[in-house]
This record gives structure tokens, C-alpha cells and sequence, in this order.
């Protein structure tokens, strides 16, 4: 078996960078010594975060993968990899538990306004007076928009606490429907109108495909849908960030159009500007939906994976099979 040369982009685990300096010869971009190595390269990895470019591809002429470990690949330029015949290989599917977990944790934390009670005990404000009742979580409605496998995931959490349940898509899907109570509408606009809670929990793929400046302008649920959720309403958002616009949902919770917020993602992450970090009814997460240890091992497993199937076809090519 031939010696796989690896070239690494981001930092990864360090679990990952084990096995991977077990098996294969390993190069760090940012620190890369050796003058040959830029012609025996042939696989890049890197997390969703890495950046890979025509401009880059050309100083790594043999290169003939992209490994992401992650879901997003959106800063992957998909037409310079065509162009040179480069395959591409990520980890989805294995994160839906984390995340659907962490979309409760957020709708507990901002609609029973945990983060604040607990600055309240901190701050000793409690001597002064008892805090401020909050609403009920158990029995409210909540809203589904976005990927099927993580609307049910999070579904399935819901029922735990006796919502009604609702979703949106342009056409209805009866298997979804019959294995969870739950009602669909085809107008976003309308279940708006109905909901306590939306949560966005929109695929990965969104972001893979998002392009342009200003992302935001194709935004589904804009300052219109935040609208007709009206001022008792709480938007949660774990999924794609090109799904919501953010500047209008910012200047509805400014403005107390909105009773609250909470989100994982952000457009320009990992700047969030001070008018967000201020604002005292949202609650903001650092992108740590799938940030367990056991998602991160199952990407990486399934990374190792795709890397081993790259190997023994390289070795196959060079026997001439």
C-alpha cells in the first residue's frame, strides 16, 4: 500500500490527527516545510471552516480529494474542484441527535429566560425581590421549517413537553405526518400566524449552496414572516443562517416586536456585533449544535473512512486495474 500524503487545513481533534498521523504522512498548510510535499499531496481535510480555492488548488498540482469533516462545505469552490476532476467527500447525518437537542435546550433557555435567571441569583438581585414569572414551555405551539431528519428529531423531543406541533413545506409529507402528530402548512405566512415558537433547523445543504454578498435578500423567513409571528412569539434558529434574516429579526426584537430569540448560527460567523451580544431577550450559542464528542468522533470515524476508499483506489489506479 502506497503512502498517502494528507494535507491539513484547519485544526481537528485530537483524536483525528492521531489516526491520521498513524496511517498517512500529514502536512500542515500553515506550517508546511517541506518543499516536495507540494507535489505529493493528493488529499486535503479540513473542518466546514476550511477555505479551498482555485488559488490554492494550483499550488497543489496532484491533488484528487477534499475531505470536510463536517456537514458545510460552502467555502469549498465546487467549480474549481470540476475543473480539475477533484472529488469531494463530508460527514453528514450523523449530528441530528445534538442538534435537536440543543434546539430544546434553546427554546427552554429563551422562552423560560434561563440565561437571565441566572445572572439574576449571580448578581445577588435576588435579595431585592423574587424574579419575574415566565411563560410556560409545556403545551405551546411550535413551528418546523427545514431538513425532514432533524424536524422529526426535534419532534419527537417536543411531544415530551405536550406541544402542538406544525410544520412547513411546499408539499406535504405523509410519512412524517403519520409517524408524529403534527400539522402541516404550505403557507409559511399562515402557520406564522399560529405558532408560539418557529424553529429553524434548515440542512446543511442550504449553506453548502448559498453564493453572493448578500445572502440575507433570499432569506425565507424575513421581516414579513417575523411579523406575522407577532410580539408573544420566540424564533430558534440551529440550521442554515442564510434562512433567516438576521437584520430584521434584530431590529423586531430591538423593538419588542418579538418576545425572544435564540441562535446557534450567525451569517458572519464568529463576529457577532455588539447590537446582538446586547440585546437582553436573545439568547446566543457558539455554533455548537453538533459540538459533542460523539458527533465529532462519528465525523471523524466517517472521515477515516472516505480517506481509506480514496486509498485503495489510488492503489488500484497504480496496479493498473
Amino acid at each position: 500500500m502506497s503512502t498517502l500524503d494528507v494535507l491539513k487545513l484547519t485544526p481537528l481533534p485530537t483524536h483525528l490527527m492521531t489516526a491520521l498521523q498513524a496511517r498517512y504522512q500529514v502536512h500542515d498548510h500553515g506550517h508546511l516545510i517541506d518543499p516536495a510535499a507540494f507535489t505529493r499531496v493528493s488529499v486535503m481535510v479540513g473542518t466546514s471552516e476550511m477555505k479551498v480555492d482555485a488559488k490554492l488548488l494550483a499550488t497543489y498540482p496532484h491533488v484528487r480529494r477534499v475531505c470536510v469533516v463536517g456537514e458545510r462545505f460552502d467555502q469549498v469552490d465546487m467549480e474549481a474542484l470540476k475543473a480539475r476532476s477533484i472529488s469531494l467527500t463530508y460527514t453528514p447525518g450523523l449530528t441530528d441527535d445534538d442538534v435537536a437537542d440543543l434546539a430544546m435546550g434553546l427554546v427552554l433557555s429563551v422562552v423560560r429566560k434561563i440565561p437571565e435567571a441566572h445572572r439574576f441569583v449571580r448578581n445577588a438581585d435576588w435579595v431585592d425581590g423574587p424574579f419575574a414569572l415566565t411563560r410556560q414551555v409545556t403545551g405551546i405551539r411550535m413551528g418546523l421549517m427545514g431538513d425532514k431528519a432533524l424536524m422529526m428529531e426535534i419532534a419527537k423531543r417536543a411531544q415530551g413537553f405536550k406541544m402542538m406541533l406544525n410544520y412547513h413545506q411546499r408539499e406535504e409529507d405523509h410519512e412524517f405526518s403519520l409517524r408524529t402528530p403534527i400539522r402541516w402548512w404550505a403557507d409559511l405566512h399562515a402557520m406564522a400566524k399560529e405558532v408560539d415558537v418557529l424553529v429553524l433547523c434548515a440542512s446543511a445543504e442550504k449553506s453548502n449552496q448559498a453564493k453572493g454578498n448578500h445572502p440575507e435578500q433570499g432569506a425565507m423567513v424575513n421581516a414579513s414572516v417575523i411579523e406575522a409571528l407577532g410580539a408573544q412569539a420566540y424564533v430558534i434558529n440551529v440550521g442554515d443562517p442564510h434562512m433567516l434574516d438576521q437584520a430584521a429579526l434584530l431590529q423586531a426584537l430591538q423593538q419588542k416586536k418579538l418576545a425572544g430569540a435564540a441562535l446557534d448560527v450567525f451569517v458572519e460567523e464568529p463576529k457577532v456585533s455588539a447590537e446582538w451580544r446586547n440585546l437582553q431577550n436573545a439568547v446566543l450559542t457558539p455554533h455548537m449544535g453538533a459540538s459533542t464528542e460523539g458527533a465529532q468522533k462519528a465525523m471523524a470515524a466517517m472521515a477515516l473512512t472516505h480517506l481509506e476508499e480514496f486509498q485503495k483506489h489510488q492503489d488500484a489506479l497504480d496496479c493498473g486495474h
